[in-house]
């Protein structure tokens, strides 16, 4: 089964709400919220269920319904489960027990592929690309997700300013966006952009946790993080793209599902990675280390109070505390009055 977050439109109502769907190997599964907010379950069957666009399935009939996904991997598995719904009989056939042998087999080099090959490849192509293409899908997506957010330019100006303080060597043009948005979040496109909410900034007491925050953040961009996720995420245009030697077609489909940047999940190894990158940056300017843990902190407490993006794609706050303290070491630490006056008037 997969499952993934959309819209349900049902025309008998006139109304498109928030859905969680649920593709498996007989129906479609959409949980939607009745008027009082509870649970309720609309079924689609496969045999009736129409294709739209990459994004789209319709269901026709009266009444109508469409379901849309935004998700990269959402029109492959639906393209799976519409063709094998396409064929009638097909487990009632002679020989089950060979067909289910070649399907098991079959199954098992897909997820063999899924599993292994696919995560190779990605990290393969990811660790290949120039860095001029990944400044390039970078800066599309970027223009994409702009049009959503109104940057504060003063903020974004001493944001950048305190980046610049830390001296830190990188082949990217690392540039950092603030944008005001009522939720707490941050996160790295390829190539050298960081986007932060403002409402993050308001929250920090310590110039160190807006240190962790972007040297986390600028981790994903230096050790290709964001760009090893997304090519793993795209599975099968990462095939046809090698197999033309041409990624421009790829990067369209990136670019065109942008707004899932903000909230894209890296695998636990690479936000480790992140971390202890971070934090190996920030010792190596004598800050205290301690800033993660009260950005974590400060992180934690926000989300009592309004749902959070960082942490619904940042999980399990408490056991990076924990390694991250494993991993401080014993240095001395000072107090960068730059930093600190560039922290006082973002604070302002």
């Amino acid at each position: 089964m997969h499952t993934y977050s959309g819209k349900y439109y049902n025309s008998l109502t006139d109304t498109t709400v928030a859905a969680e769907i649920t593709l498996a190997a007989k129906q479609i599964t959409i949980t939607i919220k009745d008027e009082n907010g509870a649970d309720r379950q609309v079924h689609w069957f496969w045999e009736q269920v129409k294709p739209g666009d990459r994004h789209t399935l319709h269901y026709p009939g009266y009444p109508a319904q469409t379901i849309t996904v935004q998700s990269l991997t959402f029109a492959d598995a639906a393209a799976f489960f519409l063709q094998r719904s396409r064929r009638p009989g097909f487990f009632a056939r002679r020989g089950r027990l060979i067909i289910a042998a070649v399907v098991l087999s079959v199954i098992s080099l897909v997820a063999l592929a899924y599993f292994w090959f696919i995560p190779f490849l990605a990290t393969r192509i990811a660790n290949n690309v120039p860095v001029s293409y990944e400044e390039k899908l970078g800066q599309s997506s970027y223009d994409a997700l702009m049009r959503q957010y109104q940057a504060d330019t003063a903020a974004t100006r001493l944001a950048n300013d305190f980046f610049r303080q830390m001296q830190v060597s990188t082949r990217y043009p690392v540039h950092i966006t603030v944008v005001q948005e009522k939720q707490s979040n941050a996160f790295a496109l390829p190539g050298g952009h960081i986007i932060v909410y403002d409402q993050l900034l308001h929250e920090m007491r310590h110039y160190e946790e807006l240190a962790a925050l972007l040297l986390h953040e600028y981790a994903h961009v230096e050790r290709r993080h964001t760009t090893k996720t997304i090519f793993r995420s795209m599975g099968t245009y990462m095939f046809i793209s090698l197999l033309f030697g041409d990624l421009s077609g790829a990067g369209a489909v990136v670019v065109e599902n942008a707004n899932s940047l903000k909230s894209l999940q890296y695998s636990r190894r690479l936000e480790k990675e992140a971390d202890l990158y971070g934090l190996q940056l920030l010792q190596e300017r004598h800050l205290n280390p301690q800033g993660f843990e009260w950005l974590f902190n400060t992180l934690k407490k926000q989300n009592g109070l309004q749902p959070s993006e960082w942490l619904s794609s940042h999980p399990d706050l408490d056991n990076r505390i924990r390694y991250i303290r494993r991993h401080t070491r014993a240095e001395t630490i000072t107090t960068d009055s730059s930093l600190l006056r560039i922290f006082i008037s973002l604070k302002k």
